[in-house]
């Protein structure tokens, strides 16, 4: 197994940054006055908004307009951003720990290496949005769209994927640890050396979904037909109570 215990660590990136940009709620909103006439006229008036390591934590955005927005290496932890949309917005190494996304539209988003340990994304559209190396510790993905999407070498441990939508998502050597996949659909996504132990996998569809060299063990709720139905190889590890059954 080759995937990894830890979090994605970028301790030295982060030390040789600049610090955070402090940023009024008067600069807030005539930045994004700007971009939407930049949204209206398609490009012809107004401007882009970019808040690339800009200071929002907390901030009200539930709602919003924020469709291509940069957000990179923005602080926006514990920002309200319910049912904002964020179509295709650059969020790479931002900050949105604790972060309220619930029903967002995060569709293509740019997510990599963004940190998401306990953000709420209940409900939220993240069809082929981009997550390599997010941390996604404890965040809560309650029926969440994750179509499509890339979570390679992903840090997930103890998030809720209860009843989400993973069908072709490329989840090669994340971290689901603990994980919550009761009813998770996972059907055609590629596993491929994922850590799930101790994962609950009770209802799961993995039906065509690559586990080559995953490790299932001690993951709770599996049954024999669900590994059968998974496209296992012989590195695939999985919990003893399933290889008594499988006669493995």
């Amino acid at each position: 197994m080759t995937g990894t215990n830890r979090p994605p660590d970028d301790t030295e990136l982060r030390q040789k940054r600049p610090p955070p940009q402090a940023i009024t709620v008067t600069e807030v909103e005539e930045m994004l006055g700007q971009h939407r006439q930049w949204l209206d006229s398609k490009g012809q008036t107004g401007e882009r908004a970019s808040f690339h390591r800009a200071m929002l934590s907390d901030a009200y955005l539930q709602g919003a307009d924020l469709r291509g927005v940069d957000f990179s290496q923005a602080v926006l932890q514990g920002a309200e951003l319910q049912n904002a949309n964020l179509f295709r917005a650059n969020l790479r190494q931002a900050n949105l720990q604790n972060a309220s996304l619930q029903k967002s539209n995060l569709r293509e988003a740019m997510l990599e290496g963004a940190h998401l340990i306990g953000a709420s994304l209940q409900e939220a559209d993240l069809r082929k949005a981009n997550l390599m190396r997010a941390d996604l510790r404890d965040a809560d993905l309650l029926e969440t769209k994750l179509i499509d999407a890339d979570l390679t070498t992903a840090f997930c441990r103890a998030a809720n994927f209860f009843m989400a939508d993973l069908r072709g998502a490329n989840c090669t050597e994340v971290n689901l640890q603990e994980a919550d996949l009761q009813g998770a659909d996972l059907r055609l996504a590629n596993l491929r050396l994922a850590q799930v132990q101790d994962a609950r996998l009770s209802g799961a569809d993995l039906g065509g979904t690559l586990v080559h060299a995953a490790d299932f063990l001690d993951a709770l709720g599996m049954t024999a037909r669900q590994a059968s139905e998974a496209e296992a190889d012989a590195r695939t590890r999985w919990p003893a109570y399933l290889r008594d059954q499988m006669h493995l």
